[in-house]
């Protein structure tokens, strides 16, 4: 028996009992053998197989071969704890087997089929089968939301917003809890940008209209989210709305404080557009205060004090206090900014005089 065992272990890792035997010890001995697949049935090669005694502190470990197989052999007949381990050190499985003396007991460990019988146990629950044909259900649902999500998500990469749109409402069924508002407010920003590409004005109006009330839904189930008030802001400002544009842009600032820099520069853009200099003033300086680093809103905070001046009949232009500071502060932070020859204009217009009006010099006598 012996001689017939060493043949049938040939290239199977063989862990041993004891370092020293003789061949009547195998006599009074027995072992575990077994196959271990993963559930794409693929074998688990590399993995550690942990043999402990049920009813003393005894452990001892094997590996699995290429082919997923392993054998311990020179076990005492009783009872074992068999656990298979992967080489990151988690167990995966476990199980009991009694050893007797002669062959080695099989004991695979057969990952596609234990999770088949788990389902099967679990399926014979009724409460237990209802959960998991729900989580399936929501895992299906889960799939075709994200497929429907990302061909919106392309649209509107693409600058197909109105067609992105459309697919976002498409989403929206499917989506739940937490994903909601996230195809909300995705939804919300194609209505958006499908309204600056508008040229027909009544179109303009229905996507401005559909962008603001997707905000507002959106907000209702995520009442804090910054970017949700800016961009709702955004909408408003572009309908003229400037009261309504101020109160979500001021929103948004105190739900981000750290954040808040950039949404009192897009509220003062907004007023400067609007002509508003005095609240274009107060806003745009809060941006600068806020973050010394934003060149753009020392920029427009220049050009906000600017259309403040006043021009002397002299032609000469008095101009607020702070205002040359603004725009060289600018340059400072981009001196080669996309504004920066506009910057230097002003302050070179704002330290000169200008005269109004055209004098013939008289003629020498």
């Amino acid at each position: 028996m012996f001689s017939s065992l060493m043949r049938r272990l040939v290239g199977v890792p063989v862990a041993l009992a004891a370092l020293a035997f003789a061949v009547s010890a195998f006599a009074q001995t027995g072992g575990i053998e077994g196959k271990c697949t993963g559930e794409d049935g693929k074998p688990l090669a590399g993995y550690t197989i942990k043999v402990e005694r049920v009813e003393m502190n005894w452990v001892q470990h094997t590996k699995t071969n290429k082919k997923g197989e392993y054998v311990y052999i020179g076990l005492s007949p009783m009872e074992y704890k068999v656990s298979l381990i992967s080489p990151a050190g988690a167990v995966i499985d476990h199980a009991t087997q009694k050893v007797n003396i002669g062959e080695p007991v099989p004991l695979d460990f057969d990952m596609a089929k234990r999770r088949a019988d788990s389902r099967k146990d679990a399926m014979a629950n009724p409460d237990t089968a209802k959960k998991m044909e729900a989580d399936t259900k929501d895992q299906k649902a889960f799939v075709g939301l994200k497929q429907t999500f990302d061909e919106a998500t392309a649209l509107y990469n693409q600058k197909h917003f109105s067609e992105a749109a459309a697919m976002y409402e498409k989403a929206l069924p499917l989506a739940k809890e937490k994903n909601l508002p996230v195809v909300l407010a995705r939804m919300a920003d194609a209505y958006g940008a499908a309204a600056k590409t508008d040229r027909d004005p009544d179109a303009r109006k229905q996507d401005q209209q559909k962008a603001i009330e997707t905000y507002q839904k959106a907000l209702a189930l995520s009442p804090n989210e910054a970017i949700l008030h800016n961009n709702l802001g955004s909408v408003y400002a572009e309908q003229g709305k400037i009261d309504e544009a101020k109160a979500e842009f001021q929103k948004a600032a105190d739900a981000n404080p750290a954040g808040a820099s950039t949404y009192y520069y897009n509220l003062g853009v907004v007023m400067v557009n609007q002509g508003k200099m005095d609240d274009a003033s107060v806003a745009l300086k809060k941006a600068t205060d806020l973050d010394p680093t934003n060149a753009s809103a020392f920029y427009w905070y220049g050009m906000a004090l600017l259309g403040k001046a006043e021009t002397k009949p002299d032609g000469t232009v008095v101009a607020v206090p702070g205002t040359i500071e603004a725009f060289q502060n600018y340059l400072k932070l981009q001196p080669n900014g996309q504004w920066a020859q506009a910057a230097q204009g002003s302050i070179d217009q704002l330290k000169s005089t200008v005269p109004t009006e055209y004098k013939k010099e008289k003629k020498k006598k």
